[in-house]
């Protein structure tokens, strides 16, 4: 198969970019989107059947496209549902909103690219240069392409303990992927359940169980034992930052946002005004800089930017305050099985004892881990031949600031990009849909231009 567009992915970042190259790209272009098409357009993000499981940013702010900021609260009124722009909707829903456009301009009939879905997922990569890219598909074809565009997500990431530290007799109660696996079906409302991580992906699943009528004991542990903050609605007009990208050090710049936010009405309005800089003030950053903010701060600006909706903060609050759940700081050392039960030994942050919970499920609520080489068999062939390589920080593929993957000698590609998750180390806040959409338009216009 020889095409000029190879997407290699079928989430939201993918749905985004063939959007906008059908939107550039004349019909003399050929695309094939390579992605099993059970999940195409939904990810692991809005495949989930969960309708309590709810995006964590209000539908206003949530349109697929970047030049038409209002298209998905004329969907969700064309659909005759109820929900309006300051509503945060079940994930399904987007899921299917990001299928039915994609369908919708697929299906149009205009002068616009020709696209072809390939339902296979890309096993290799042969040949990777500026003139032609070539794959080997699961379907056992060859795929060569022009240009290649990569949306691959993140991996669950696993447990935070070593390998040898994990009983093989407890694992039959440890749930290491919430995605997959339907652990809750195998529970009893009473059982006592440790949730290792306090985070988004753990408030959904506590969620999941209130649903349920679950009785039982939900105990939370997390490194630092902090839990998402609630969005306000209606939402505060952002105040803009009093610094400049490099005009301070990390020091600086945390001083002056805790300052400001003490003086603001709400504090969400200094969060959400630094979105228009956030990275430009990361790549100002420089490397031991940065490493200090992901050490020390990162996880306070996670449950500050990346918060809840508030119907969702109150129905986890009210668990707290009952004692049905608790959340404590610390780092798992050891999981193994006593009398029968899933015994789980931590670090306690702030007692600084060993501590061990027994219950009768362990839960992994760690979320994903941002594109890993070492845990994408693709990216780890590619890596081994030295057409990829991680970025310094280890956090995801080295881009440059176009977006185009970096080999292992320095070089930036002319022919291969990357989107989303992907590219956090170029650019920090790379992972909800107002970023990627913008990165999946400039992308495409890139490679408009340089096929025209």
């Amino acid at each position: 198969m020889q095409v000029d567009i190879a997407v290699i992915g079928g989430g939201f970042s993918a749905v985004a970019t063939v959007i906008n190259v059908l939107d550039r790209l004349g019909q003399d272009t050929t695309v094939a989107l390579v992605s099993r098409k059970s999940g195409l357009g939904r990810g692991v993000a809005y495949s989930t059947t969960e309708p309590w499981h709810r995006l964590n940013v209000p539908a206003g702010r949530m349109s697929l496209l970047a030049d038409k900021p209002d298209h998905l609260c004329e969907w969700l009124a064309e659909e005759a549902t109820e929900f309006g722009a300051e509503d945060f909707i079940p994930r399904q829903l987007y899921g299917r909103y990001l299928q039915d456009t994609l369908a919708d301009r697929l299906l149009r009939a205009d002068n616009s690219a020709q696209v072809w879905l390939v339902d296979a997922e890309v096993l290799d990569c042969e040949q990777l240069t500026d003139e032609q890219q070539v794959y080997h598909l699961s379907d056992g074809q060859l795929l060569h392409a022009k240009k290649s565009i990569f949306c691959i997500g993140g991996t669950p990431a696993g447990l935070p303990v070593a390998p040898e530290k994990l009983a093989p007799e407890a694992r039959s109660r440890i749930c290491l992927n919430v995605w997959s696996d339907p652990w809750m079906e195998k529970t009893d409302p009473n059982d006592e359940i440790v949730m290792l991580g306090s985070g988004l992906t753990m408030i959904d699943q506590v969620l999941s169980l209130k649903a349920r009528r679950h009785q039982g004991r939900i105990q939370v542990i997390s490194r630092h034992g902090l839990t998402p903050l609630p969005h306000r609605v209606p939402r505060s007009h952002p105040v803009a930052p009093t610094f400049e990208p490099g005009s301070k050090p990390l020091s600086g710049m945390m001083k002056a946002l805790r300052e400001a936010a003490s003086k603001a009405e709400d504090w969400r309005a200094v969060v959400d005004g630094l979105r228009p800089i956030t990275q430009s003030l990361w790549q100002h950053l420089s490397t031991s800089e940065r490493a200090r903010f992901l050490r020390h701060a990162n996880a306070w600006w996670s449950i500050h930017r990346h918060r809840l909706a508030p119907d969702m903060w109150e129905s986890f609050s009210q668990l707290r305050q009952s004692g049905q759940v608790s959340v404590a700081a610390g780092w798992l050392r050891e999981v193994y099985q006593a009398d029968g039960k899933v015994r789980s030994a931590y670090f306690d942050r702030h007692s600084r004892t060993l501590r061990q919970i027994s219950s009768d499920w362990l839960i992994n609520c760690t979320g994903m881990d941002r594109c890993s080489i070492s845990k994408t068999p693709l990216l780890k062939k590619m890596s081994s031949r030295g057409m990829i390589r991680s970025d310094v920080m280890g956090l995801g593929l080295a881009v440059d600031q176009e977006s185009r993957l970096i080999n292992e000698v320095g070089e930036a590609s002319r022919s291969a990009f990357a989107l989303g998750p992907m590219t956090v180390g170029q650019f920090f806040e790379i992972f909800a849909v107002p970023d990627i959409r913008v990165q999946a338009a400039a992308v495409a216009g890139r490679i408009a231009k340089e096929l025209s």
